[in-house]
């Protein structure tokens, strides 16, 4: 059977981004499974941890001072029994508690239980029993009323923990704690049904942005007017489709373990568009690649969203004025609150400066302002502030708004938790504001109360660094010679990258890991190479390859860099952007090559 190229001719070029659109699909879909998995897993643990820290809290706060010596002795009966079945129903058995006992040491016999039947029986596992007595706290899933009982048989927690009442030095009970797992698994249903549509629509979204664009440009050579007029609204309703998955952001702990390779797809569809929109000579398909490239962006615009409440983007800090970026934004907030809402400043003339991403500085005012006038409706005032304290930095916002009750405050900055009506918001603008300040090493607070208004407070590490101005680097028409090695565990990546570096005129060569890196014959004039990769990071492989200067490359925050010397450049990034870096290491400007 002939081939289908062979049958429908193309270039060879739109067969390989063709290849390529389906692989992409491939790999974000594999991912996006695992890592939902991995994060459901995650979720069931937490929540188990939580029942044994409720369990021991138990026994710390109620049981220690509420028990006799008499209640851990013989079985309680009568009146002594009421009351404590009183003080478990009301104190003890909430939020899923289902049963409780009391075993006594050392023969493991039930002096209590709020099911009487159980009562005087004993302990089955009178090792693990003793184990319990020595100090530990033990947890295993079961079933309610495997050892008896009456009501409906069903899956739950048990958490058994030693009991010393005051005075005592050493255990003399083992209390047993039966937890529903009910609210655990609605726990994981609330959270994983969101987050699998949520991924479904991403992949669908990536598809339809990508693969249709690529397949209507190989068609368009063969339509005539009306074909073209159909190529254009389909472009519409792809649009469309990435402007409703750019809402859906709310994809949370799955951002961290995504980006990496979100962002190697991201660089090599943003990395081709580059080059089909400066080889191709008819109009109509330099704007299908132009499309594509647009798509591209965004989708790296969500990703950074993402990252940031995750707490894994990756920031370039600089040295900046915050009351210069205040100042810069000032115009721009007034539009975006409205004209009823005053916006007031109050600024100290000697502030310090901070170390911070300026773009991140300017991403948490802007989140602050719109959360601040969605709680005034319409009219009140805005007040920004900053002054010195000590050797931190402390910008507030302040608002004339609702405020909020000690239960909404306590909350705000969760992923996903809003107050606003259903399709008014997303719940990630604070927790994206919180993951910024953390990330940049600082803390932020909140002052409310209904009636009255709120206040953030941020504090800011201050600095009195000065950074040194560095001249541009020009590297229109550099022809240099200087050889360069590659080193990305991604074909797709390493093939772009080759590409790119060779149309520059440098001297490439490219490896899958640290093994055919260390193979190669150097030296290198520059060793450009990704972070994440199996067998050796990149910052080790550095350690072991004679190069006279070292790039690495990633998608999100890598902590093994602080140990590190080299320069960074964030995926995805452009061609010109990499020739830049290159040129800035190469030239011996490497602040210029981070910036």
């Amino acid at each position: 059977m002939p081939e289908w190229h062979d049958q429908f001719p193309v270039a060879p070029s739109t067969r390989l981004h063709l290849r390529f659109a389906a692989a992409t699909l491939a790999v974000i879909a594999t991912a996006g499974g695992a890592l939902l998995w991995y994060v459901q897993r995650q979720e069931i643990a937490q929540s188990e941890r939580t029942v044994s820290t409720h369990a021991r809290y138990v026994v710390k706060s109620i049981l220690r001072d509420e028990l006799r010596p008499a209640d851990l002795e013989a079985p309680v009966t009568g009146a002594r029994r009421k009351k404590l079945d009183w003080l478990f129903d009301a104190r003890v058995l909430v939020d899923g508690g289902l049963r409780v006992k009391l075993y006594r040491a050392p023969d493991g016999v039930v002096t209590y239980s709020n099911v009487p039947a159980l009562i005087g029986t004993k302990t089955d596992d009178l090792d693990e029993f003793r184990t319990v007595l020595g100090g530990r706290t033990i947890r295993d899933v079961s079933t309610l009323n495997k050892e008896g009982g009456p009501g409906k048989d069903q899956k739950a927690l048990e958490v058994y923990v030693p009991v010393a009442l005051r005075g005592q030095t050493r255990p003399t009970a083992v209390f047993e704690l039966y937890q529903s797992y009910a609210p655990v698994a609605s726990a994981v249903r609330s959270f994983v049904m969101p987050f699998s549509f949520l991924l479904l629509a991403a992949v669908l979204a990536m598809w339809a942005a990508l693969f249709p664009l690529i397949q209507r440009m190989v068609r368009a050579l063969e339509r005539d007017r009306s074909a073209r007029r159909s190529a254009e609204l389909a472009l519409e309703e792809t649009s469309e489709q990435l402007r409703q998955a750019q809402k859906m952001e709310s994809i949370g702990r799955l951002a961290g373990g995504v980006a990496h390779d979100f962002n190697n797809l991201l660089l090599v569809i943003n990395g081709y568009s580059e080059f089909l929109s400066s080889s191709l000579v008819d109009e109509r398909q330099r704007h299908f690649a132009a499309e594509i490239r647009s798509a591209g962006e965004r989708a790296a615009g969500l990703t950074q969203q993402l990252l940031a409440f995750s707490r894994r983007q990756v920031l370039q800090p600089r040295v900046v004025d915050l009351n210069e970026s205040i100042r810069d934004l000032h115009g721009m907030l007034r539009s975006l609150i409205g004209e009823g809402i005053r916006v007031e400043l109050s600024l100290d003339g000697d502030l310090r400066a901070i170390e911070a991403d300026p773009g991140q500085v300017g991403q948490v005012l802007l989140n602050l302002a719109v959360n601040a006038r969605d709680a005034m409706a319409g009219s009140g005032t805005l007040e920004i502030s900053t002054f010195n304290a000590g050797d931190e930095v402390v910008l507030e916002v302040a608002d004339t708004g609702t405020g909020m009750d000690e239960a909404t405050r306590s909350r705000i900055f969760e992923p996903f938790f809003t107050t606003k009506d259903v399709g008014q918001g997303t719940g990630l603008g604070l927790s994206t504001v919180y993951g910024v300040v953390t990330q940049s090493g600082g803390t932020i607070d909140v002052r409310s109360a209904p009636g009255e208004g709120t206040t953030f407070s941020i504090r800011l590490p201050a600095t009195d660094r000065v950074e040194a101005v560095e001249p541009d680097v020009d590297v229109a028409g550099t022809t240099a010679a200087e050889r360069i090695l590659v080193v990305d565990d991604e074909q797709i990546v390493r093939d772009l990258l080759a590409h790119t570096l060779r149309r520059q005129g440098y001297d490439v060569e490219v490896a899958a890991g640290a093994r055919d890196a260390r193979a190669l014959e150097g030296p290198w004039d520059l060793l450009l190479t990704d972070v994440v990769m199996p067998e050796m990071d990149g910052v080790e492989l550095a350690r072991h390859v004679d190069a006279r200067r070292v790039l690495f490359m990633s998608g999100y925050d890598q902590r093994a860099l602080a140990e590190s010397a080299g320069a960074f450049l964030q995926k995805p990034f452009s061609g010109d952007e990499l020739a830049r870096s290159i040129r800035a290491l190469l030239d011996g400007s490497r602040a210029l090559a981070t910036a």
